[in-house]
């Protein structure tokens, strides 16, 4: 059975200021049948009605930091799962605070949730794995920020091993004892062979992998956990020339995010969190690509999608 869906959906594109009627930080991954809320910027709920997501399905939500331009949307999306009834426990994952935050807002508006709300707030940005489930496995990333700030990379879990028929074959083992090595088990023959799971399957490619990176400076911290990532979200919300700025702010410009995924050799870079004073992001993109080739403007509505396996091909945008 291959793997199936693994594409991210662009919520919101912008910084902290309004501007150019693009959403504050915002994205959507949807793995298989599952999907994930990073970031919940304010508007986020009229976004996911607005590219027909059906809410009901996200379990977890990934809040990076506690700027209100990541985390405003999230009280009104939690009173809207309340007023659908919904009966499904809802985890939230964050920075130290992330619990306080739930419960001193849902608190002053006097909301009384009928589901189970579940925040976890996440102190080891090592790239420990601290969520999984039967679609990913998420680790917590260091990123360098004004506030606490967590990154998450997302990876694909892979497919069951299978078995090499060929080889099997060939060295006349019965096919009664095919099914024992399929679940993984090793086999013991009558004539005293022992054959070994791990040798007579075949691993399959690695599962695809989502990286979200924002808000951040420019930190090598992060290359060993974004080794060859299929995609990577880092913010890009300064072009270069502003690189004081950029740093003075807890931010990255479109150089520091294409060097760090060239050295990272990541499959491509996703753009996005820009600046008010950018009016069209296409010029924060192609100053990226001076550095990185591969690289895709965020923006709303975007749906990037990753191919599997990797031979097949670089991430990809659609409309």
């Amino acid at each position: 059975m291959q793997p199936g869906t693994f594409e991210v959906l662009v919520l919101g594109s912008n910084g902290a200021l309004p501007a150019y009627e693009r959403f504050p930080s915002s994205q959507l991954l949807h793995v298989n049948e599952r999907l994930y809320l990073i970031d919940c910027g304010e508007g986020t709920q009229f976004q996911l009605r607005k590219y027909g997501v059906r809410i009901s399905r996200i379990r977890q939500i990934f809040i990076t930091h506690l700027h209100g331009d990541h985390v405003y949307g999230l009280p009104g999306l939690i009173t809207t799962f309340q007023l659908m009834r919904r009966s499904e426990k809802l985890e939230i994952f964050g920075p130290p605070g992330i619990q306080s935050f739930c419960e001193q807002v849902l608190g002053w508006t006097t909301s009384q949730l009928q589901f189970e709300l579940r925040c976890h707030e996440l102190r080891e940005l090592n790239g420990v794995q601290f969520f999984d489930d039967e679609a990913v496995r998420v680790s917590a990333l260091p990123l360098e920020h004004k506030v606490p700030c967590v990154g998450y990379l997302f990876r694909e879990k892979k497919e069951r091993r299978k078995l090499d028929a060929v080889r099997l074959r060939a060295e006349g083992i019965p096919e009664i004892c095919w099914r024992s090595l399929e679940r993984g088990e090793d086999v013991q023959l009558p004539d005293g062979r022992r054959l070994a799971h791990a040798e007579y399957t075949i691993s399959p490619p690695p599962g695809r992998s989502f990286a979200y990176c924002a808000d951040t400076i420019y930190t090598r911290a992060l290359l060993p956990y974004l080794h060859k990532v299929d995609l990577l979200y880092h913010e890009t919300t300064f072009l270069h020339e502003l690189e004081a700025t950029a740093k003075e702010y807890g931010h990255s410009t479109t150089v520091q995010a294409a060097e760090l995924a060239r050295e990272a050799d990541v499959r491509a870079l996703l753009t996005g969190h820009y600046s008010a004073r950018y009016e069209d992001p296409e010029t924060l993109a192609m100053e990226c690509r001076s550095v990185f080739a591969p690289v895709i403007t965020g923006k709303e509505g975007l749906k990037i999608i990753v191919p599997w396996p990797r031979e097949a091909g670089a991430p990809y945008a659609t409309v």
